[in-house]
C-alpha cells in the first residue's frame, strides 16, 4: 500500500519494555537480510560479518531487518524538514546503519517507543508486532475471523496476540507445539525466517494495482493582454477528476517571424499515489510579446 503525500512531523507511539544489553554489546548491522527473499525457499544465507543465526538481536537490528526485508520506503512523503532517527527515538544514532530504517518505520505505521534504547534486545512478540505492521503497510489483506488457540496466549501483550494470530493465518509464523513464547528473545534465524515468509506472503497476495485510466486531452489556450506589449497565454487541459493531472510549459520557440510555438508536457496520476479527489482544471501560463501568433506543441 502506498500512502498519500503529506507534510510530516515527528510522531512516536506505543511504549515497549524488554531487557537492555550491556553497552559493550552494541548492535551491529546485518547484511544478509537483503538476500533472504531472493534465495531458494527454506534456504537462508547469512553473509554479514557479525551474522550469528542463534544469537538474539537488538531492537535496531529487528527494525532494520523488517524494513529492508519488506522493502518499505518514504518516497511518497514530502517532509517539512530533513527527518532524523532521533526525531522518533531519542536514543538513536543518526549516523548508524539502522537510522534510515527507523525513519521509514515511523512513517509507515510501525509503532516505536520514543525512549527505546537501540541496543535493547527484542522479544518475539515485539518483532512479530512490528512485522505485522510492516505487512499491513504494503496493502490490506483478507484474514479469517476464526480465533486460533495459542497455548501461551496469557503471556502476550494484547496487540501482540492479535498480530501473531494474523501472522499464523498468513503462514508467516509457525507455532511450536501450539505455543509462541512471546517474551523470549528472538534470534537472527527466527527473525530472518519470519521476514522471508512475510515477503513470500506479500508477493503471493498483494493485488496488482490497476492502471490509471487515461483520459483524452484537448489542450487549449487563451491569450489576454497584460499591456500594449505583452500577452498572457494560459494553457488548459480541461476539467479532470483529481489533482494528479498536470500540464507544464517546457519551452517557447519562434519558428518564424511573428510566430511563437509553446511546447508543453502532460503528466497523469502515478499508480498507487493518492490525490485530492475534486474536479480540477490543470493550467499553465506563459507571456508572449503582443502581435505574435501562438501555436501549441506537446512534448512526448
Amino acid at each position: 500500500m502506498n500512502l498519500p503525500a503529506a507534510l510530516v512531523l515527528p510522531a512516536c507511539l506505543l511504549a515497549m519494555s524488554s531487557q537492555a544489553l550491556p553497552a559493550k554489546e552494541l548492535h551491529t548491522p546485518l547484511t544478509f537480510i537483503s538476500e533472504v527473499a531472493e534465495h531458494t525457499p527454506g534456504v537462508l544465507v547469512f553473509t554479514g560479518e557479525h551474522a550469528k543465526p542463534k544469537k538474539s538481536i537488538a531492537f535496531s537490528q529487528g527494525i532494520d531487518m523488517i524494513i529492508k526485508g519488506i522493502g518499505l520506503n518514504i518516497d511518497h512523503i514530502r517532509f517539512v524538514k530533513e527527518p532524523k532517527a532521533t526525531d522518533y527515538c531519542v536514543h538513536a544514532n543518526n549516523k548508524a546503519a539502522y537510522a534510515k530504517s527507523i525513519i521509514i518505520a515511523a512513517n509507515n505505521g510501525i509503532k516505536l517507543d520514543r525512549d527505546m534504547r537501540m541496543e535493547t534486545k527484542m522479544t518475539r512478540e515485539q518483532f512479530a508486532t512490528r512485522l505485522h505492521e510492516a505487512i499491513l503497510a504494503t496493502g490490506n489483506y483478507p484474514v479469517t475471523l476464526n480465533w486460533l488457540i495459542i497455548k501461551d496466549e496469557a503471556a502476550f501483550s494484547p496487540d501482540a496476540l492479535n498480530a501473531v494470530q494474523t501472522l499464523v493465518k498468513f503462514n508467516v509464523v509457525t507455532l511450536e507445539k501450539g505455543s509462541y513464547r512471546p517474551k523470549a528473545l528472538i534470534t537472527e534465524l527466527e527473525a530472518a525466517t519470519m521476514v522471508k515468509k512475510a515477503v513470500a506472503f506479500i508477493k503471493a497476495h498483494k493485488p496488482v494495482e490497476a492502471a490509471v485510466p487515461q483520459t483524452e486531452d484537448e489542450v487549449t489556450f487563451q491569450s489576454t493582454p497584460v499591456n500594449d506589449s505583452v500577452n498572457r497565454v494560459v494553457l488548459s487541459r480541461g476539467e479532470k477528476p483529481n489533482s494528479g493531472y498536470q500540464i507544464m510549459i517546457t519551452s517557447i520557440v519562434f519558428p518564424a517571424k511573428g510566430q511563437a510555438e509553446i511546447h508543453y508536457k502532460l503528466t497523469d496520476p502515478a499508480p498507487g499515489n493518492s490525490y485530492l479527489q475534486v474536479i480540477t482544471t490543470a493550467t499553465a501560463e506563459a507571456y508572449v510579446a503582443a502581435g505574435y501568433q501562438v501555436s501549441l506543441k506537446e512534448d512526448k
